[in-house]
C-alpha cells in the first residue's frame, strides 16, 4: 500500500509539473530570433500587429550569455517603453516576464542594445518571447 501511495503522490506531481510547464508554454509566443556579436550592436526584431497582441515580453540567450545594455519597445500607436539595463543573461538561461505598460498591447517591433559574453568571440542568439 505504501508503494501505491508513493507512486500515485509521484503521478500527480508529475503531472502538475507538466500541466505547468504546457501553460507557459501555450501563453508564449516565438516573435523572433537574432545573432548577436561580441561588440555592442543595435538590432530590431519586427513584430507587427497581425501577431496580436501582448501583455509581456521575454528573452532567452542561447550560445553565449547577453548583456542588455538598453531595449525599447515600439508599439503600434506610436508609443515606446524604455528599458535601461545593464544585466547579463546567462547562456540557456531565460528572462522574468518583462509587463508591457498599459496591459496588453500590439507592438510594431522591439529595438535592442547589448553584445554577446562569449569566449573567441563565437557570439550568441537571442529568441525574443511575446507572452499573452
Amino acid at each position: 500500500m505504501k508503494n501505491l501511495n508513493t507512486f500515485i503522490f509521484t503521478l500527480f506531481v508529475v503531472t502538475g509539473l507538466t500541466l505547468a510547464i504546457n501553460a507557459e508554454a501555450n501563453n508564449q509566443v516565438l516573435l523572433g530570433e537574432k545573432q548577436v556579436r561580441d561588440l555592442t550592436e543595435r538590432d530590431t526584431i519586427q513584430v507587427g500587429t497581425s501577431r496580436g497582441s501582448f501583455t509581456g515580453l521575454r528573452f532567452k540567450a542561447t550560445g553565449s550569455a547577453i548583456e542588455f545594455k538598453r531595449i525599447v519597445i515600439h508599439f503600434e500607436n506610436g508609443s515606446e517603453q524604455v528599458i535601461e539595463k545593464n544585466r547579463v543573461l546567462g547562456k540557456g538561461d531565460k528572462s522574468r516576464v518583462i509587463n508591457l505598460e498599459g496591459g496588453s498591447r500590439f507592438i510594431d517591433k522591439v529595438v535592442f542594445y547589448y553584445e554577446a559574453r562569449s569566449k573567441g568571440w563565437k557570439g550568441a542568439e537571442l529568441k525574443l518571447f511575446g507572452v499573452r
